[in-house]
């Protein structure tokens, strides 16, 4: 399948009323196991309610971040998605269905974004992992320019987000899902420079990469933070109920 017949797919499929009703219902499904199983807290999910189109830019640590962030949000999320997650039938019907949409590596990349403009232009919220891919640890990696591509040419706001426990509940290669208590912070809006045309110079592209990078961070060390905090206060009660037995 061709790179433009694939994308055609996807947008086809994702205007299915089948899609939209199983889009909604894994949504519930995965807010009831974060809110139960994983125990999530999210600071900041007000700013999930704004109107508009929106960019949600998380650090990237498991395949949990995503579904976990979205189902907090009460409207349709978009998320950019490696192609590798459209093979087949089955595969192309299943990543539309959730909101993927394909990202083609190397010179198609450009297409790929030109697509996300129009999503955006659209009203829709997107998704997109700044990092690329998934990373270790506190520290926020190296990230690309691309959420700041979009948000300079459509005009619309970032919001870092900073997750913390999804790396131990789901790490790499995981078969089962560990219970371990999620904590997620949406930051404050990073809106893009004003420009005339949209366009930011390789400069303007390279400092506001750096601003998010550093809002990424800050929100990633608060939800560090509040998932430290959690852990003192779940052993201070372990404690006490140990002496009262």
């Amino acid at each position: 399948m061709s790179e433009q017949h694939l994308e055609e797919r996807v947008l086809a499929i994702w205007q299915t009323r089948r899609a939209q009703a199983l889009y909604w219902l894994l949504r519930a499904i995965i807010r009831l196991v974060g809110r139960f199983y994983l125990r999530t807290r999210m600071v900041g999910a007000e700013r999930l309610r704004i109107e508009g189109a929106f960019i949600i830019a998380p650090v990237h640590r498991s395949n949990l971040d995503g579904p976990l962030v979205n189902s907090r949000c009460p409207r349709k999320v978009r998320s950019l998605a490696k192609i590798e997650m459209f093979k087949g039938k089955v595969g192309t019907w299943i990543s539309a269905m959730i909101g993927s949409f394909p990202v083609h590596r190397g010179a198609g990349d450009r297409r790929s974004l030109q697509a996300a403009v129009g999503l955006l232009r659209r009203g829709e919220p997107l998704l997109v992992f700044p990092e690329g891919t998934r990373h270790s640890g506190r520290q926020v990696g190296e990230i690309f320019g691309g959420a700041a591509f979009l948000a300079a040419r459509t005009g619309v706001p970032i919001l870092p987000v900073g997750i913390a426990g999804t790396e131990e509940a789901m790490p790499p290669k995981a078969k089962f899902l560990r219970r371990v208590p999620v904590s997620i912070v949406i930051g404050e809006p990073l809106l893009p420079p004003d420009t005339e045309n949209g366009r930011l110079s390789s400069h303007q592209r390279s400092e506001f990469t750096v601003r998010l990078r550093e809002a990424m961070q800050t929100a990633m060390d608060e939800a560090v933070e509040l998932a430290s905090t959690r852990r003192t206060r779940r052993r201070r009660r372990s404690k006490r109920d140990d002496e009262v037995q």
